[in-house]
């Protein structure tokens, strides 16, 4: 039929239809019922099997291609980051290498799942794209990161770390701890390790003390240092001790060589063998003696009492000595042999040898405590004194010792010239016992000494240390002072005072009344140039 634009029609096969809008929709309908345009025929079900075997891209999961076959690194860059916040010789190591990928094809995966209605499993398989064995021929770049060790470092040992202990661990309050980095050089000799660390002046002395020597056979400090076997702890100076320490003086050969003979001690030595009146003896021939000082620091503002006397936050640190210089670097080298050249592949043994590194020069003496007071005219009055009571016989032995000395004029100044004839030559026991008060036990050189607040003394008593931030110290209750420190002797040190530490209500016997009721010498600062708070260790 015929639809006008406005024309209403009734009674054709499709129904009344009334609206103009509909007619063209209405037609096309009536002409498919007609037979007049043929019906499309459903599509076929999606049947993806022609896919199986083919190659697929990346893993659609987001994964990346798994590598496989070899990995060919093709650069390594180090970037060393800061050692105050990360600790030392830590880096960001950015290594680039070339890959083969995994190559993926869609391939049929099948599982078994219910079918409830037919009471049974039934299978079900599916495409996927899953990697295969098979390795791409192509070489991919990839780029890795890590933050760890520098190339030629490691950590210390969980259990070895420099972290404070705790004296009452129950109940403590933690406290940042710096962080530890990777302290410990890995090397094949000592040598090497003296070179990861950085140690040139050190080593610069090596070079001196061997420039003269000549001849296959001649022995060399280098050949010592440069063998797998060494048998032999370094203890190596920084560079800037060392540059401070040797700073105007002209570097012989052999001058360098008993420099460094003298930092060198035959065995292999850690710090757990560092502790009191330890005694080794270098490969020049000089002995050396060790300290150690434990401090407890006591924190009143986080501190929780327990008991009296007892606190919660009492951090303990040990600091441990040799012939005055500080342990800043413990442990520092380990020796391995798949370290060398040419022996990749073995196994990590580790060799004999050890390096500590040390914030001070050691320069060994060859004269006893003895031998130094008496051929020093200024103290001639205790040399005498000393000797006539048997105590110079026992300063001229090799127990370490630490003597605190006046000189003559010191001496007189303080008690006056009638009281000191009158110990020296009358009344022995009391000069004996003032004597035996100046007289410690241990090598303590004003390293270690500035962190103690007592000394035990050969009197078997302790005499007071007092250490203010200018490096003054004072003694006994008397406070005389230090002013000519460390003074080394093939058994201990001196140190030149300027009076006698005196105890306290201390008994002159029959000198008793030759006393000077003046109040003590002025030290040799002024105590008004001292601040008032000492430091204690």
């Amino acid at each position: 039929s015929t639809i006008g634009p406005a024309s209403y029609h009734t009674g054709t096969m499709c129904g009344d239809i009334r609206l103009a809008a509909s007619a063209i929709a209405l037609t096309l309908l009536c002409s498919v019922r007609a037979g007049q345009l043929p019906l499309s025929p459903p599509p076929p079900p999606y049947d993806p099997s022609h896919l199986e075997g083919q190659v697929c891209g990346p893993p659609p999961n987001g994964y990346l291609p798994l590598p496989c076959g070899s990995r060919k690194v093709v650069g390594v860059v180090e970037e060393q980051l800061d050692p105050d916040s990360n600790g030392p010789n830590v880096c960001n190591v950015i290594t680039t290498a070339l890959v083969n990928e995994t190559v993926y094809k869609y391939q049929k995966w099948c599982t078994y799942v219910y079918d409830y209605s037919r009471m049974s499993y039934a299978p079900l398989c599916t495409l996927q794209c899953l990697p295969t064995s098979i390795c791409s021929s192509g070489l991919r770049p990839d780029t890795l990161k890590a933050v760890q060790c520098c190339s030629g470092f490691e950590t210390r040992p969980s259990g070895d770390h420099d972290y404070q202990t705790y004296f009452y661990a129950l109940y403590y309050t933690p406290v940042p701890q710096p962080p530890v980095g990777c302290p410990i050089a890995i090397g094949c000799t000592l040598y090497d390790c003296l070179k990861r660390q950085n140690l040139t002046e050190f080593l610069r002395l090596v070079n001196i003390s061997d420039s003269t020597a000549s001849g296959p056979n001649a022995t060399t400090l280098f050949s010592l240092l440069n063998t797998t076997d060494s048998k032999i702890t370094v203890f190596a100076p920084t560079n800037e001790a060392l540059a401070s320490s040797l700073q105007g003086l002209v570097l012989d050969p052999v001058l360098a060589r008993n420099i460094v003979r003298n930092h060198l001690v035959v065995g292999m030595v850690d710090d757990t063998q560092l502790g009191n009146q330890g005694k080794f003896t270098t490969v020049g021939g000089a002995t050396l003696y060790t300290t150690t000082v434990t401090c407890y620091n006591f924190n009143p503002a986080y501190s929780q009492y327990i008991y009296p006397g007892y606190y919660n936050d009492a951090q303990m640190t040990t600091d441990r000595f040799i012939n005055g210089a500080r342990i800043v670097l413990k442990n520092t080298c380990v020796l391995r042999i798949n370290a060398c050249p040419g022996y990749p592949y073995l196994a990590n043994t580790r060799q004999s040898g050890q390096l500590q590194i040390i914030n001070s020069v050691m320069m060994p003496a060859n004269e006893t405590i003895a031998q130094i007071i008496s051929n020093d005219s200024r103290f001639s009055i205790l040399s005498v004194a000393l000797d006539n009571l048997g105590i110079l016989n026992f300063l001229n032995q090799s127990y370490p010792r630490t003597l605190f000395v006046p000189t003559d004029d010191a001496l007189i100044a303080q008690l006056g010239p009638r009281l000191v004839d009158c110990l020296t030559l009358a009344v022995r026991g009391p000069l004996n016992n003032l004597l035996l008060f100046n007289l410690a036990e241990g090598v303590e050189y004003t390293s270690s000494l500035s962190r103690r607040t007592y000394l035990y003394t050969m009197l078997l008593s302790y005499t007071n240390v007092y250490t203010f931030p200018n490096g003054t110290i004072l003694l006994g209750s008397n406070k005389v002072q230090i002013v000519q420190p460390n003074i080394p002797a093939s058994n201990g040190v001196i140190h030149i005072v300027n009076g006698l530490a005196i105890p306290p209500s201390f008994n002159f016997g029959k000198c008793q009344q030759l006393v000077p009721t003046a109040p003590p010498p002025t030290p040799a600062k002024p105590l008004s140039t001292l601040l008032a708070t000492p430091v204690v260790g």
